[in-house]
C-alpha cells in the first residue's frame, strides 16, 4: 500500500563524520545478512527506491537523526511519472556521471 510507510531492515544512513570532505553528503551502513533478508521479501521487485531523510530525533549533540524510508510511490497511470521519478532504463545509461 503506498501510504504505509516502509523503512528498510539492516541500512542504516548518517551524517558525514565531522570531518570528510564538502562532496561527503552521507553515510549508508549496511548489516548485511538484514539487509539481504528484507531484500528477499521484495520478490518480484526490479527496482526499490529510498529516500534519505533527516528525523525529527536528535542525537547527543545535538544534530537531527537521518534515517532511509522506502519510496513505495506507482503512478496510477503509466504515462504519469514524475521527471524526478524516473530510473535509468540501462545499465550504460545507469553508470554515467558516477565518478568510479
Amino acid at each position: 500500500m503506498p501510504d504505509e510507510k516502509e523503512f528498510p531492515r539492516g541500512l542504516f544512513v548518517s551524517a558525514p563524520r565531522a570531518n570528510a570532505p564538502d562532496f561527503v553528503k552521507g553515510r549508508i551502513s549496511i548489516r548485511v545478512a538484514e539487509f539481504l533478508e528484507w531484500l528477499s521479501k521484495k520478490d518480484g521487485e526490479e527496482w526499490i527506491r529510498l529516500d534519505v531523510k533527516e528525523g525529527f530525533s536528535v542525537d547527543e549533540q545535538g544534530n537531527p537523526k537521518w534515517y532511509s524510508q522506502v519510496d513505495n510511490w506507482k503512478p496510477s497511470d503509466r504515462n504519469a511519472t514524475p521527471s524526478n521519478q524516473n530510473l535509468p532504463e540501462s545499465k550504460e545509461e545507469e553508470s554515467d556521471g558516477i565518478p568510479f
